[in-house]
């Protein structure tokens, strides 16, 4: 009888044993699961640009250009949050949205993580991780200048001050997409040959008339504090991050003309959000100059401001159509700004 109890207690560790396997083969969670390596795209490159850059002359983000990433990890065991890695340097490595990177980094088995990422022309120099080098910490402020020459693709990219936040990211094998919300505004000016021009004329290098245009007397500088908390779908709650704009300077853009002023063709600047008065685009070609003067126009953070202005032969007469001010983010707001 003793011997019988023996093995029907025998028994019962087996079963109870066999339970708890399969109760932890059922949970979810596992340190020891598969690990994935972390791969980017997002919003500015590939398909979808056309739905967050505006209609200028670059409308991707191309080779080479440089982005920077930093990650937090929740501990969903300690609640808490911690750094995951500092500084991470993406590469943009086609036009199909693709990320290149100097090293590999997994996402943890389970726990979630935040990514930040920025792209500007900051004066700042970030250094990526690397042996016991830890790599740039967050930052808390950052400066971020305009190009003053934003002809080519590269000075206009460079001059572009985007910001993700990509919250409690779940492990996974597929690419995280950043999508990107623009800082900075965005001046367009279309060219519409007026009496007596051409495209040609106004393009060509061995034409008299070859115009250049310039926007004018705007600051090119600005602090940028990126927030980890921010909010960014307002103009407002992104105008939070931004300050002390200084350095007024003029930038020169591509002269772009059109036959039709409701084209997306046009020439464009990356500015600083500011408000600005009188004089504002310059325009010259043969031999006059034409100013275009605005009225206490506020350039807002993630908006672009569309400038149409006919040039016509005789003089430096010109007319304009009332600027068209549209989304340059997922705004939808459409306003009209007064001109002189």
């Amino acid at each position: 009888m003793k011997y019988w109890k023996t093995i029907q207690f025998a028994a019962a560790a087996v079963v109870m044993t066999a339970m708890t396997a399969c109760s932890n083969n059922d949970d979810p969670i596992q340190e020891n699961q598969a690990r994935h390596e972390i791969h980017f795209t997002s919003n500015l490159t590939g398909m979808d640009v056309d739905v967050t850059r505006a209609y200028g002359n670059f409308t991707n983000y191309s080779m080479n250009q440089v982005f920077w990433v930093w990650a937090d990890m929740y501990d969903d065991t300690e609640h808490e949050t911690t750094t995951y890695f500092n500084a991470w340097q993406l590469t943009v490595s086609s036009n199909t949205s693709k990320f290149s990177t100097n090293s590999v980094k997994m996402f943890p088995a389970y726990n979630t993580l935040s990514f930040y990422t920025l792209h500007g022309n900051f004066s700042e120099d970030f250094t990526e991780e690397a042996g016991e080098n830890l790599g740039t910490a967050w930052p808390e402020v950052l400066t971020h200048t305009v190009m003053t020459t934003q002809q080519s693709e590269a000075d206009y990219q460079v001059s572009d001050l985007v910001y993700a936040i990509n919250l409690n990211t779940m492990p996974t094998a597929d690419p995280v997409n950043l999508v990107f919300k623009h800082l900075m505004a965005q001046v367009e000016v279309a060219l519409i040959p007026g009496n007596g021009l051409t495209a040609d004329n106004l393009t060509s290098a061995q034409s008299a008339a070859r115009a250049t245009v310039e926007i004018m007397n705007v600051k090119t500088k600005v602090e940028f504090r990126p927030n980890k908390e921010a909010e960014m779908d307002t103009y407002a709650k992104r105008e939070l991050m931004l300050s002390n704009a200084s350095e007024v300077d003029n930038v020169v853009i591509s002269t772009v003309p059109t036959d039709d002023k409701d084209k997306p063709l046009c020439g464009a600047a990356v500015v600083v959000p500011q408000q600005v008065n009188g004089k504002f685009i310059h325009i010259s070609y043969l031999g006059y100059d034409t100013y275009v003067s605005v009225s206490n126009l506020r350039l807002k953070s993630g908006y672009r401001y569309r400038f149409n202005v006919t040039v016509d032969r005789i003089g430096g007469e010109y007319s304009i159509t009332p600027v068209t001010v549209e989304e340059w983010t997922a705004e939808t707001t459409n306003r009209v700004a007064e001109l002189n």
